[in-house]
């Protein structure tokens, strides 16, 4: 038995190959199984593990974003555990046993509050990306002073960048420059808010990269 000092994937509980997590007296554990059985070689259980494979890296790419966007979640879970039973289905086995992932579907957030109202576009003269904020008054799950964020989505490289946006009630733009060694193409852009106190966030939503004419 071993004490997980720093857990990429947090306290993220099951079962990787032999290695076991899970969490005891709030400390992340883990533990090599002493089963001598066969791991099983059938196409659905190796399809399975494929999909979470490639699940647990996009948990490990996305793990800023995912600090603030799961504030509400059931007692006991981690957000990276809330992320991937969340995005459980979004990890698809293609008949030449590649994992595609519907990056559309993907959430990077989760909770009650409504949805930001942001627009990206891209310019690829100068590399970078203008984030516009229309302005939204306060309404129920929707409060001025809610703070507003973009997440830019390295498909290829599996990285991420978390950038703070506007306050929900402000209209304005923000740019950011994108890395010279990131390609439009791989590039996915999500958008969501958390409340001021960061206790409450809102669903994310996939929006579209317009390029600029």
């Amino acid at each position: 038995m071993a004490k997980i000092i720093s857990d990429p994937i947090e306290s993220y509980r099951g079962r990787i190959g032999k290695i076991s997590y899970y969490i005891c007296e709030s400390e992340n554990m883990a533990r090599k199984s002493s089963s001598n059985g066969k791991v099983s070689d059938a196409p659905a259980a190796v399809a399975q593990r494929k999909k979470f494979k490639r699940l647990i890296e996009l948990t490990q790419g996305l793990a800023p974003v995912i600090q603030l966007g799961f504030p509400q979640r059931k007692r006991g879970l981690s957000p990276a555990n809330a992320f991937m039973s969340l995005n459980k289905g979004i990890c698809t086995v293609e008949e030449d046993n590649t994992v595609t992932v519907d990056y559309e579907q993907l959430r990077c957030a989760q909770g009650s509050l409504v949805e930001p109202e942001v627009t990206a576009t891209y310019s690829a003269s100068t590399s970078t990306i203008t984030f516009e904020n229309t302005s939204m008054e306060d309404f129920g799950y929707c409060n001025a002073d809610d703070k507003t964020y973009a997440v830019l989505l390295n498909t290829r490289q599996a990285g991420c960048r978390v950038i703070p946006l506007r306050e929900r009630g402000e209209s304005g733009s923000t740019s950011v420059t994108v890395p010279t060694t990131w390609e439009k193409g791989d590039v996915k852009v999500y958008i969501f808010a958390t409340s001021a106190n960061g206790k409450q966030a809102s669903q994310s939503v996939c929006i579209t990269l317009t390029e600029e004419t």
